[in-house]
């Protein structure tokens, strides 16, 4: 009941995701009125010797020791055609310790400033504000016990049979240096950039598959390259206007060469597997 009760007060508050389940972004909006609400269930598994930032999305990252699972929810709203105002957070089924296991809240603006959402090329801008998690979380992984904030520039072009998307971002992320960061007491890399690019193919009116392709700065100083990378891929089936289910599976590691290895122990990084459902009303 419990957690029933903190999912519903998550959704009902007020998308710092991006377009679910990949971690790319699109440039469209979703519409005047419209409320959206976003729930994926993420497995992630951690590889290597290192464990790194397992995504590139703000408010998903888990920089641990280990494994972890975790429902992401995300509430969006759209003020008007272009601009839309969302709220999400992360409840945290493993780990668990001594902290709250609802973390990773993060208020998101996406504008669309070029652009109609559906045909031809689109712009829109992100920024994001992820507020602070608790001191204990922050050594479990579950988040920076400072106020983060950043912002995802977004190009989007649409074809009939073809959508590609760009994300270039940027995020600030303190942190209280009194206490590590997922386990580790190393220096923490504050700036945060990321490049990506997602095809996503409509091989059927209710069927889209996609590739997710992506590099950021690795926080961790100690981690053996200063970017890391990682690969996806999605399946998005929509049975009516108003509902997607998506499912994705995500490796990474200290560049897309390894992230793509068939030896696990070679990508230091995570893999992740998630799947969920999207609702519009």
């Amino acid at each position: 009941m419990r957690l029933l009760f903190v999912l519903l007060l998550t959704v009902f508050v007020a998308h710092a995701y991006a377009f679910e389940p990949l971690n790319t972004d699109d440039a469209a909006t979703v519409g005047h009125e419209v409320h959206q609400i976003e729930a994926y269930f993420y497995a992630i598994s951690a590889n290597g010797t290192y464990d790194q930032v397992s995504d590139i999305s703000p408010g998903e990252e888990f920089v641990g020791n280990g494994n972890a699972r975790t429902l992401p929810i995300t509430y969006t709203y759209g003020i008007n055609e272009v601009t839309e105002a969302s709220i999400s957070a992360s409840y945290y089924f493993v780990p668990t310790g001594s902290y709250e296991p609802m973390s990773n809240y993060v208020l998101g603006i996406k504008w669309r400033f070029m652009g109609d959402g559906n045909t031809g090329l689109n712009l829109a801008a992100k920024p994001t504000l992820t507020l602070p998690s608790s001191n204990n979380q922050q050594a479990a992984g579950l988040g920076n016990a400072a106020t983060n904030y950043g912002i995802n520039l977004i190009a989007s072009y649409y074809w009939q049979d073809i959508d590609i998307h760009l994300n270039a971002s940027y995020e600030r992320e303190p942190y209280n240096h009194a206490y590590p960061v997922g386990g580790d007491s190393d220096l923490q890399r504050s700036n945060v950039y990321g490049v990506s690019i997602a095809p996503v193919w409509s091989i059927h009116p209710r069927l889209k598959l996609a590739l997710d392709i992506g590099t950021a700065t690795n926080t961790p100083t100690n981690a053996p390259t200063y970017l890391n990378g990682y690969v996806m891929m999605a399946g998005i089936y929509s049975p009516s206007p108003t509902w997607d289910l998506g499912v994705a599976y995500l490796v990474s590691g200290n560049n897309i060469a390894d992230a793509t290895t068939v030896s696990k122990s070679k990508r230091n990084g995570a893999d992740r597997f998630e799947v969920g459902v999207t609702w519009r009303f």
